[in-house]
């Protein structure tokens, strides 16, 4: 005789709460405890190795105890808000800002593995930069500038830049970072300051705003003294970042209608 649904649907969720927290919720009847075992190792191995891969640098700095006890604690505390595979990253990394108190040695952790699900998500991006059409020669302020379309802004209280298995910061650095992979594949990295990290996220929200208007309105959000100096400097910066590929250069006519 079949299951009900509702009989099935209690019996997988007893399933699942028993091989994410097997101390506290007991194996469903009539299952051989041997074969659950299987599937207990089963899930903590594979979330220990994914994440030990995807997060390098914590995974060589947290002892192997601490760092099973860590995944078991992800499994047990945190309900994933996404079933796409490639974004539980994001989700142990939301589960590691969200409870410090299992890593108080390395304050630093969240915030490396942010970084590093930064550079994981800019690898795996589809968009193609080289496949833009940009004039990496136009006119910065009266045409509209293209923002490669990998780069990840990241704002941090630990120079996360320079974090290595074995040479953990010293103190806290707070720093803005750009991430985004160049028409080469290459990644490139930069060390930028808060002011151009803002001006990078307005014209990520305004594409269709040529460069002066961005730099009118960061100039207006940060009260500068004087705008035409700011938008000056600007400009400047603007070059800077299409050397870079952070900006791929101006849009076409087409593109920016």
């Amino acid at each position: 005789m079949p299951t009900p649904p509702e009989a099935l649907a209690a019996l997988q969720k007893r399933f699942a709460d028993h091989i994410r927290d097997p101390e506290n919720n007991p194996a469903p009847d009539g299952i051989e405890d041997r074969r659950l075992a299987i599937y207990r190792r089963l899930f903590l191995n594979n979330l220990s190795s994914l994440f030990g891969k995807n997060f390098p640098i914590a995974r060589k700095t947290v002892p192997d105890d601490r760092w099973r006890a860590m995944i078991r604690a992800f499994m047990v505390e945190h309900r994933p808000t996404t079933p796409l595979f490639p974004e539980i990253g994001r989700e142990f990394v939301r589960f590691l800002a969200d409870h410090p108190e299992h890593y108080p040695e390395w304050p630093w952790l969240a915030e490396i593995c942010h970084w590093q699900f930064l550079a994981t998500s800019v690898r795996n991006d589809e968009a193609e930069p080289s496949e833009l059409s940009a004039d990496p020669n136009g006119d910065l302020l009266a045409g509209h500038p293209v923002v490669n379309p990998t780069l990840r802004l990241g704002q941090y209280r630990w120079p996360v830049h320079e974090i290595r298995a074995g040479k953990p910061p010293e103190a806290p650095n707070p720093v803005v970072l750009a991430i985004f992979r160049k028409p080469d594949d290459r990644l490139g990295r930069m060390k930028i300051n808060a002011v151009t990290g803002r001006l990078l996220e307005l014209l990520q929200e305004n594409s269709g705003t040529n460069g002066q208007l961005c730099l009118e309105r960061l100039a207006a959000e940060i009260g500068h003294a004087d705008p035409a100096a700011m938008i000056e400097h600007g400009a400047l910066i603007l070059e800077s970042l299409v050397r870079k590929s952070a900006l791929l250069g101006t849009a076409s006519r087409r593109t920016a209608d």
